[in-house]
């Protein structure tokens, strides 16, 4: 039965449950809607499908001015409220004259980043999620940024194609990054470099397996060929399960500095040039299914302004039909310190759990979370990699005086353009035990594994205990740490990827509750640290773990 005739059959009952009539479904609501009515059929598969879910929906229509449309919204919801849909573009900044199915937006002020080249008010759909005005968020938002019934029709099934996938190859625990240069100075693009590579480090859990772009030359991330862009791009057809960009931008653009100097650095800004990597033209060249799209996360400049004339960045990425499947970026200009606090916070919202890789159940969730940490000044709930970000903060942020200004501006400016309610499929937790020790693993009596290799005087092993809470196929690798490389290896061609930090690994089929024992031999000489994952592709799902270890030299 496919998912349009179900949301047919369930389409009075979502009817019923969403009439703001029905006081008694509308004060539990989970989700509450804004919409204008002409647009609800187009919206009534996706209602059909988050009822089925078994979230209460409830309908709110918007004003003409934000304060009016919050009452709507709370009038609709209630202390249950968790999430709020905002189904239509905001008016344009120039203008401010609503248009049909338009939804407007707060303006806030903007007293630290209008001191460095921004506007004095930013755009934000923040405070519709503060059900009490205590300027702590008690719902997430996220607005569908569409201007035609037909555009909103082509975002629902593209959403409820993500939702149905059963595709849960090695691409959902990817993480691609790719980084513009600061430009900012040796020291601060330094700092922003070592806090990457600590939130790769610290945050991201071992399972996930990350892909650097950095767009400095000869730097070890460089990706090689002829185009940077051309690069990118073709990693993101590869499929991840959050494309994260972290570098400067513009209301159409994400751009890339780079310099004439041939080894990279950033001695004279009169010897950078710009270049744009990501446009409103290209954007909509972005070729990955739906099945398999990606989350975005724009930690640059403007590149969410959704109150611009016409699309900006954002919005164009998200309307693509190759595009992600939702976008987090920021409204206007953005800082060092508030990006890192904002990327960190939604980081370990979504990968929450320590190694196993679990954690907020739906994206909207995530963006609630990280927002209430900006808005929150309890240093208690700051972890170990957010207090390494304040000690820092004199380096990242040009008003270092002002750091709780700055993070409730970040909190403000950066916009969910996207379903709230989209689940982010966190994978199942994979038991997985490792010893590595040198010497030979003895032949198990539990699931044999078919051309096991057989280990020598000469070389290493590695023994591995799976167990795995679904059938499917199960990929176990042995990975040195990403991390750990600083540099290109001497002696490497232009073509080298420093990716390529797989030693070992071996496939196999697995049943659910099937506990499987594995000894992978690694080369002579094999020493330092190591990263042991396990993954496993079923047809339902996706189950995930690693261990850290070391081998003396």
């Amino acid at each position: 039965m496919s998912l349009h005739t179900i949301s047919s059959l369930l389409f009075l009952s979502a009817a019923v449950l969403c009439s703001p009539l029905h006081t008694a479904s509308v004060s539990a609501a989970d989700v509450v809607v804004v919409v204008n009515p002409d647009w609800e059929p187009a919206l009534q598969p996706w209602m059909a499908m988050r009822s089925a879910e078994g979230l209460s929906i409830a309908i709110a229509r918007p004003a003409n001015s934000p304060t009016e449309t919050h009452r709507a919204i709370w009038n609709a919801g209630g202390e249950d409220t968790r999430y709020i849909v905002l189904v239509g573009d905001t008016p344009d900044f120039d203008t401010r004259r609503d248009q049909p199915h338009q939804i407007p937006t707060w303006m806030l002020p903007a007293p630290v980043t209008s001191r460095y080249g921004s506007t004095t008010t930013l755009p934000s759909d923040l405070p519709y999620g503060d059900r009490d005005n205590d300027k702590i968020n008690d719902a997430a938002v996220g607005r569908l940024p569409v201007r035609t019934s037909e555009q909103l029709i082509n975002l629902v099934k593209r959403i409820e194609a993500y939702e149905t996938s059963n595709d849960f190859g090695l691409w959902r625990r990817s993480f691609q990054l790719t980084g513009g240069v600061g430009g900012f100075g040796a020291m601060v693009d330094t700092a922003i470099e070592s806090i990457t590579r600590g939130v790769i480090t610290t945050v991201l859990p071992a399972d996930a397996k990350p892909q650097i772009a950095y767009a400095s030359p000869n730097h070890p991330f460089y990706p090689s060929g002829g185009s940077f862009t051309d690069a990118v791009m073709q990693r993101y057809r590869s499929g991840a399960r959050f494309w994260v960009y972290a570098g400067h931008g513009q209301i159409d653009r994400l751009e890339l500095l780079k310099t004439t100097d041939t080894d990279g650095s950033p001695t004279d800004r009169a010897q950078w040039s710009v270049e744009a990597f990501l446009n409103n033209q290209n954007a909509s060249l972005l070729q990955r299914s739906p099945s398999g799209a990606s989350i975005a996360v724009l930690l640059a400049c403007f590149a969410g302004a959704y109150d611009a004339p016409g699309d900006c960045l954002a919005e164009r990425m998200l309307l693509a039909n190759g595009g992600p499947i939702a976008v987090i970026a920021s409204s206007r200009l953005s800082m060092p310190y508030g990006n890192a606090c904002m990327g960190l916070g939604l980081l370990q919202s979504v990968y929450a759990g320590g190694d196993q890789n679990t954690g907020c159940s739906r994206i909207g969730d995530a963006m609630l979370h990280a927002a209430q940490t900006m808005q929150s000044q309890q240093a208690a709930q700051r972890s170990s990699m957010r207090i390494m970000v304040d000690s820092l903060a004199s380096m990242l942020s040009p008003d270092g005086n002002d750091l709780k200004q700055e993070r409730l501006e970040h909190a403000a400016l950066y916009q969910l353009l996207g379903d709230p309610t989209l689940r982010l499929h966190p994978p199942q937790p994979l038991e997985l035990q490792v010893d590595s020790s040198n010497s030979q693993q003895t032949a198990s009596q539990e699931a044999p594994i078919p051309d096991r290799q057989t280990p020598s005087d000469k070389t290493r092993t590695i023994s591995i205990a799976v167990t795995s809470p679904i059938a499917g196929t199960l990929i176990v690798a042995v990975d040195r740490p990403l991390t750990a490389i600083t540099e290109a290896p001497s002696g490497a061609t232009p073509d080298h990827d420093a990716h390529g930090t797989t030693i070992t690994e071996q496939k196999l089929e697995v049943s659910a509750g099937q506990r499987v024992l594995q000894t992978l031999t690694l080369p002579l000489g094999e020493s330092g640290p190591l990263i042991i994952r396990g993954f496993v592709h079923g047809k339902t799902g996706w189950a995930s773990a690693a261990q850290r270890t070391s081998l003396p030299d």
